[in-house]
């Protein structure tokens, strides 16, 4: 019985010694998609919630940073002044304030920088309208921040 047991465990250690020795093909990278600049009309869910041609978005470089109590009120102005706003969306990474400073996905949004025809960011729009507050480790001094007098 024992020598059968150490025939077993022979066996079972050489059969794992082959194995580290055989090379594995790695697997090819995984294939992200490219993002692209896209366009649409901007739809306003809440002001912590925009989306642009159905993709749900994160501007980049601003933030809403004010009291839970005032997200109704704050949407509400946002949308009044801004739903259905055509605008043109470039993903971090293909030339915004933001490129190298933060991701180009936050959870299921894509972060970007949203312009309008004439070349508004609405970004800059509505940090300078204190809707929404620059993000300084995002962007610099590229839009207003909502700290002492910024």
């Amino acid at each position: 019985m024992l020598a059968f047991l150490a025939l077993a465990f022979a066996v079972g250690f050489f059969v794992i010694i082959v194995e580290k020795g055989t090379p594995v093909r790695p697997q090819p990278p995984k294939r992200q998609a490219a993002l692209e600049p896209f366009a649409g009309k901007l739809s306003v869910q809440a002001v912590d919630d925009l989306r642009v041609a159905g993709r749900k978005i994160v501007l980049c470089g601003v933030a809403f940073t004010k009291p839970g109590s005032m997200r109704a009120m704050v949407t509400e102005a946002v949308r009044r002044d801004y739903q259905g706003l055509a605008l043109t969306c470039k993903p971090v990474g293909t030339g915004t304030p933001c490129d190298g400073n933060v991701a180009s996905k936050f959870g299921d949004a894509i972060v970007v920088q949203c312009l309008t025809s004439d070349g508004m960011d609405l970004a800059a729009k509505l940090a300078e309208n204190g809707i929404l507050c620059g993000q300084p480790a995002q962007a610099g001094s590229t839009y207003k921040s909502c700290l002492s007098g910024s």
